[in-house]
């Protein structure tokens, strides 16, 4: 399932972030997905790459590329409030940091991080699971601008994080924006 991928694509388009070097980790994302790759994780956190060959030999066009779109953006947007409110703090970006450079970052390491984010407040009228799915994206954003090389890495895990964790909220999401 890539919709995660896509629309956390579209979510860190949306952070602010004048940082080429960001940027371009960024691109290099966004194209890796475009062109019928997944990235995998080894369940440590490490990364690898598989190409998937579609049956006419290129990726298939997606037609909801366009709401993942908008769903990334409204994300990013509610995002913002972790930002505005220093809900994140630079310990635990740094501590993620430290975690993918000494290769032990790991879902549980990164659900630690996540859970240490929602402790500290969690937005008025926002449920758990999407604040969840929102710090998540957040940290990772966060991870990037401070590291830029550290941006897929962490991509990764936390994308494997949402989907094991946040796949209702992101359905309920998607469905309500498909109107």
């Amino acid at each position: 399932m890539m919709e995660v991928e896509l629309i956390f694509v579209a979510f860190l388009k949306n952070q602010k972030s004048g940082d080429s070097d960001y940027r371009f980790e960024l691109g290099s994302l966004e194209k890796l997905l475009g062109h019928g790759s997944e990235l995998e994780t080894d369940g440590r956190g490490g990364v690898g790459y598989r190409c998937i060959i579609e049956p006419d030999g290129g990726p298939q066009p997606d037609d909801d590329s366009e709401l993942y779109r908008r769903i990334g953006a409204q994300l990013a947007e509610m995002g913002d409030r972790f930002e505005q409110d220093g809900t994140i703090t630079s310990e635990v970006v740094e501590g993620l940091v430290n975690d993918i450079l000494s290769k032990s970052l790991t879902e549980d390491r990164f659900a630690d991080a996540v859970k240490s984010v929602l402790s500290s407040s969690l937005p008025p009228g926002m449920e758990v699971e999407q604040a969840t799915m929102i710090a998540a994206m957040s940290l990772t954003s966060r991870v990037g601008k401070s590291v830029p090389s550290l941006l897929q890495n962490c991509f990764t895990t936390a994308a494997a994080y949402i989907r094991r964790n946040c796949s209702s909220s992101l359905e309920q999401i998607t469905r309500q924006d498909d109107r």
